[in-house]
This record gives C-alpha cells, structure tokens and sequence, in this order.
C-alpha cells in the first residue's frame, strides 16, 4: 500500500515537473517573440518657399516647426521602423514613403507607412520655416510644436500635447487627449481657437489684447489670471468676457480638465 502511494507520488511530481518545463519553454517562445528589431535613418529636404502654406501629415512621433530668416522651408525628418528583428525593420524602413506635393506657394509633406502586422513606424519632423508662411501640422499620435511663427497655426492630434510660443498669427489647435499650451505675442485679428477632451487648455497673451473671450470645461475648472474680462458670465466651468473692450476672438474649450488664460 504505501509502495503504491509512493508511486503514485512519483508520478505526480514527474507530471508537475514536465509541465513546470513546458511552461517554461513556452516563456522562452513567448519572449523570442517579443523581442523588437529596429533600423533608423534621416530623410532631409530643402524647398524653396517666401509665402504660401507647409502642410506635414504624419502618423506616429512629433513634429516640431521653426520660423527662421530667409525663404527656405529645411527639413529633416528622423525615420524609425521597428519589427521583429532588425532585417526585419530595415526592410519596413525601406517601405516607408514620405509624399511630396511641392508648388511655388505650398508644400505638404504626408508620411505614408507599409501596411502589415507587426511593423511599427515613427517619423519625427524637425523643421525650419520662413516666419510669415502659414503652418498646418497633423498627426495622429504625437506631440505638435510651433515657435516664432508669423503666419498661420493649425494643429490638430488626435493623442499629444500641442505646444505654441512666440505666434503672432491666427491660431487653431486641437487634439483628443492631450493639453495645449500656447503662448502669443500678439493676438491676431482671426483670434484663436484650442480645443482638447481630455487635457489642459492653457493660453498666455499680451494684457494689452483686444478680445472676446469665451472658455468652458465639462469637468474642471477655468482660471483668469493677470487680466480682468468684462462680460455676462463667470462661473467655475464656464466664462465670456470682454477684454479692453473686446475684439478678437479666443475660445478655450476641453471636457476633461482645466483652462488657464494669462496676461502678461
């Protein structure tokens, strides 16, 4: 009787032991899987461009657009593919198109990835800009950055932070989730419009601004600071004003989160 439980034991602890191995073979298989090959490269371009509109359409990763003295738009976009090794990747990476639409008063640069499972792109634009030529950025996931524009920004993601300073043009930003951050030098005629679900909308303007305000949150708050709006409606979501009489107009919106809106 007990040499047959003893047995029996055997047996028991055998199975468990053969299993205790499968299921480390299969972590082994399993992890070989996930491991990720990479492959990298940069894609640089020059166009000549005094006035008109830069268009960039990208996928996945930032970009970043810089106004600059003279009357070339300079591009350099970092190229990144990821699969499952690094041959793998580097044949990714050679699929991977940007399109060029290229006229005397506009550019639009458009990232157009391989198709397939398992293969994972990222472009990431870095770009000089002639000030006065007007910018339209989108992506639909990644950060959006505008500095020391003159013309035009329109932005929108659909997952990133938008992120604006020293404009002096109509602004328009939107994203899904994330905050926008702006900061302008002067509030144009077409005033400025940032727009967001879930994140912070924060705008910084010259106290000096003529504007017709109006900013509202779902769940949040709303803060005015280092300006006073005159207006019909001041409340912990909601707020219209006028500022020093009123003029352009400024619509601060999100669902989620909190408004800021700062004189300087």
């Amino acid at each position: 009787m007990r040499a047959s439980r003893t047995l029996s034991l055997v047996v028991r602890l055998t199975v468990i032991g053969l299993a205790l191995v499968a299921v480390s073979a299969c972590d082994v298989v399993v992890s070989s899987l996930e491991s990720k090959g990479k492959a990298e490269d940069q894609w640089t371009r020059s166009y000549p461009l005094a006035s008109g509109e830069l268009e960039i359409v990208n996928t996945n990763g930032s970009i970043e657009v810089t106004g600059a003295d003279g009357s070339q738009v300079e591009v350099v976009a970092e190229r990144i593919a990821k699969a499952a090794t690094d041959d793998d990747a580097k044949k990714v990476l050679a699929e991977l198109q940007i399109g060029e639409q290229v006229s005397a008063n506009r550019v639009r640069l458009e990232t157009k990835p391989p198709t397939g499972e398992g293969r994972r792109i990222e472009v990431k634009y870095h770009i000089k800009v002639p000030a006065g030529v007007n910018v339209r950025l989108n992506s639909q996931n990644g950060t959006l950055d505008a500095a020391s524009l003159k013309g035009e920004f329109r932005a929108e993601t659909g997952n990133g932070t938008i992120k604006g300073r020293d404009l002096t043009g109509l602004v328009e930003a939107n994203t899904t989730n994330g905050t926008i951050r702006l900061e302008v030098a002067a509030l144009a005629s077409g005033g400025v419009r940032a727009e967001t679900v879930n994140g912070t909308v924060e705008l910084t303007i010259p106290s000096s601004s003529k504007a017709d305000v109006r900013a509202s949150c779902v769940n949040g708050s709303i803060s005015v600071e280092g300006i006073k709006l005159d207006g019909p409606e001041a409340s912990r979501r909601r707020v219209e004003g006028r500022l020093n009489g009123g003029g352009s107009k400024v619509v601060l919106e999100t669902t989620n989160g909190r408004v800021r809106l700062i004189g300087k």
